[in-house]
């Protein structure tokens, strides 16, 4: 009865789209958009997480957070459920949303996993340490570009973590020609969302106003989809 059942969720898994590439089971590994395992070493997590409680800011199919877990910790992840609440910009905001709810694929993923992930419908704008509790590691990846308004989603994350935050996002290099942080404005363009994009310079800096003492630059690379399309990555490490 147990294998047929976990049968029937991996055929489920098999059948819808995913955002994140995952190895649910030996042989059988989701047609994700993103396949971040050839890149995993670039982003700096601990080899071994056991003691640590961790936080995934903007899970969507839970790839971080379960690896995060797979390593040894106790982890909380963050999103939204329903893409009414994302940032959008007035003139961007779609008509129609889909009915599925966006934690549909981490939830089939759970269950399949056999995870003890806890997933947290909330916004990291709203986002407490009095509810959420704090956190030894935080880490965001590919998230912040899409905010609205990226110092407070940084000054939140500031206030979450007790220790170690791992942020990895596209940076812009065009700004960082300027000889001052500088960020260029993109909410309009017929692409994904991003409404500014940052220098590497200007990351830094806000990650300093949101809170964090000590910034350090861990490299940077190009972040690849399985479509070909090539994102350049800026990952730093924080602490207060």
């Amino acid at each position: 009865m147990a294998t047929r059942a976990s049968e029937d969720l991996l055929e489920r898994a098999k059948a819808r789209r995913w955002y994140h590439t995952l190895e649910l089971a030996p042989g059988h590994v989701t047609d994700g958009w993103w396949d971040h395992r050839p890149f995993v070493d670039r982003f700096g997590l601990p080899e071994r997480m056991d003691g640590l409680r961790a936080l995934d800011v903007g899970t969507w199919d839970g790839y971080w957070a379960f690896e995060m877990e797979r390593r040894g910790a106790e982890v909380v992840a963050l999103d939204l459920d329903d893409e009414r609440d994302l940032d959008y910009p007035p003139r961007r905001r779609p008509t129609e949303f889909p009915d599925e709810p966006r934690g549909a694929g981490f939830e089939l993923a759970r269950r399949i996993l056999g995870s003890k992930v806890e997933r947290v419908n909330r916004n990291i704008y709203d986002a407490t340490p009095e509810e959420l509790g704090t956190f030894d590691l935080v880490f965001c990846a590919t998230v912040l570009v899409h905010v609205r308004d990226q110092l407070l989603a940084l000054e939140r994350i500031a206030n979450l973590c007790a220790g170690t935050f791992i942020f990895a996002d596209e940076y812009d290099p065009l700004a960082g020609l300027a000889p001052f942080p500088a960020s260029r404005y993109l909410a309009d363009r017929d692409k994904a969302v991003v409404f500014w994009l940052p220098s590497a310079r200007t990351w830094k800096k806000m990650l300093y106003t949101a809170g964090f003492n000590r910034v350090e630059e861990r490299g940077r690379f190009k972040l690849r989809a399985t479509d070909g399309l090539a994102v350049r990555h800026l990952v730093l490490h924080s602490f207060k």
